[in-house]
């Protein structure tokens, strides 16, 4: 093992993939995301409310934590194009673009193929058995 191997030029950086989806012509294209923009999207999803004491306490919106996770891997279609956007009634509002495309079940799909693009579908113990293999 090198420190090399470490350095940004040498570790793959965004990967994207293609989604088809049936009621779709063409592919949805999404992307992974790094840490940095996560805990971004995690901040953005998080409000400060005061409590009976008048302390402030952070509560994490789960449901804004997902629309803003979901409308940032998704490349194509570019839900910020005003098109789209007029064409769903969603002016403004990319997160409310992609569900107003979708069915329940494209959007769990799309979701569950945006938590496996990010790193989220490997499991742990599979991970320490990579990591003993090594």
């Amino acid at each position: 093992m090198a420190i090399s191997d470490f350095l940004l030029e040498n570790v793959q950086q965004e990967e994207t993939k293609e989604v088809h989806l049936k009621r779709f012509k063409s592919p949805f294209v999404i992307r992974s995301i790094d840490e940095s923009l996560n805990d971004t999207l995690k901040k953005r999803a998080t409000i400060k409310k005061k409590n009976r004491q008048g302390v402030a306490i952070p509560e994490f919106n789960n449901d804004k934590y997902i629309d803003s996770l979901m409308s940032a891997c998704v490349v194509t279609p570019d839900l910020k194009d005003a098109q789209l956007q007029e064409s769903y009634r969603t002016v403004g509002d990319e997160a409310a673009t992609l569900k107003a495309m979708l069915k329940i079940g494209e959007y769990a799909t799309l979701m569950q193929e945006i938590q496996s693009l990010n790193g989220f579908d490997e499991d742990i113990n599979d991970l320490v058995e990579e990591a003993k293999n090594d």
